[in-house]
């Protein structure tokens, strides 16, 4: 029996030395990164850093951090920052925001609360650490500005997650999406856009780890589908997208849409095309109206080419970057 129980304490003198060894080096390293953020020009302040939860986690607390892009204006601040590991699985990361946040940009502060916010870090023990999975979370989402407009949201999810072929699936989520109340009656639709999602294999240049030095590179999304519902108007797209040299989206979007007049109407009160090209691409919608043969219903190609955008055959601008 004395054996045993010396044999326990002699355990769990190991397991107290190993958690203290683990908290040490947890808040070395936050502070190596935050070390690297602030060499690639970002400014950071805080009230503290402190590493509780023994002996089964490390709960990682940094107390009323500030960051801050001198190049560019933009600065994100709270009452704290949260990070959670189990002890026996610091691989395993869980990250908790405020429900209040204060976002900077140029020319205009945003206020952000939310009722969760939440993520979650899965990686393989590897020495570079690299990604497994990565869940998101928010739900009650208001945004304000001090300029006057607001937006909420029901709840947004977000995962990115290991597949087959060294490739990464990303779903996204976003429910009861309430923009401003003033763009929402300049495009005549409802007040809430019902659903957004979208279903994607993304390929990356080489695979995403937490240690890695800087961000990998998209080199290709393909889109399983995506959709968006926001009253009338019920949107469906696939398609497969590569980044050119430049980084920008080359390929192609195959879209359906159903309540299309609707749209069509909003999109030209937004102004998201130039009103020259209007009448052309209303006639050219209602042809293809009368070709499919389903009333309020047309199929036609988002194409991106050349560093361009082109809906059907109506040029919007330019490509967006997929890094």
């Amino acid at each position: 029996m004395r054996l045993l129980v010396g044999a326990i304490v002699v355990l769990a003198l190991l397991y107290g030395g190993y958690w203290f060894v683990g908290a040490g080096a947890a808040e070395r390293g936050a502070l190596a990164a935050m070390a690297r953020l602030e060499a690639r020009g970002l400014n950071i302040t805080h009230g503290g850093l402190e590493v509780a939860g023994f002996p089964n986690r490390f709960d990682l607390t940094l107390t009323e951090p500030q960051l801050q892009d001198a190049a560019t204006g933009i600065g994100w601040s709270g009452a704290f920052a949260q990070v959670f590991s189990l002890s026996y699985k610091p691989w395993h990361l869980i990250a908790a925001l405020p429900d209040q946040q204060q976002i900077t940009l140029p020319g205009q502060v945003l206020v952000l609360t939310n009722t969760r916010m939440q993520g979650s870090l899965v990686m393989k023990p590897a020495p570079d650490l690299p990604l497994t999975a990565l869940d998101a979370v928010a739900e009650g989402v208001s945004l304000r500005s001090d300029q006057g407009w607001a937006l909420a949201l029901a709840s947004a999810n977000l995962r990115l997650a290991e597949a087959e072929g060294g490739s990464y699936q990303l779903a996204a989520r976003v429910l009861d999406l309430v923009p401003d109340q003033r763009l929402a009656a300049s495009t005549g639709l409802p007040e809430t856009v019902e659903r957004l999602d979208l279903l994607a294999d993304v390929t990356f240049d080489r695979v995403p780890a937490l240690r890695d030095g800087a961000a990998p590179a998209v080199q290709r999304v393909v889109v399983q589908e995506a959709h968006v519902v926001w009253g009338p108007v019920k949107l469906l797209a696939k398609g497969d997208l590569l980044a050119d040299a430049t980084g920008r989206a080359e390929g192609r979007l195959d879209l359906r849409i159903e309540g299309w007049r609707a749209a069509l109407d909003a999109v030209q009160s937004l102004q998201l095309i130039p009103d020259r090209f209007m009448p052309l691409l209303a006639g050219v919608l209602t042809q293809m109206e009368q070709a499919s043969g389903e009333p309020g219903i047309i199929a036609l190609p988002l194409t991106f080419q050349n560093g361009l955008t082109s809906l059907g055959p109506v040029p919007l601008g330019p490509a967006p970057r997929l890094r």
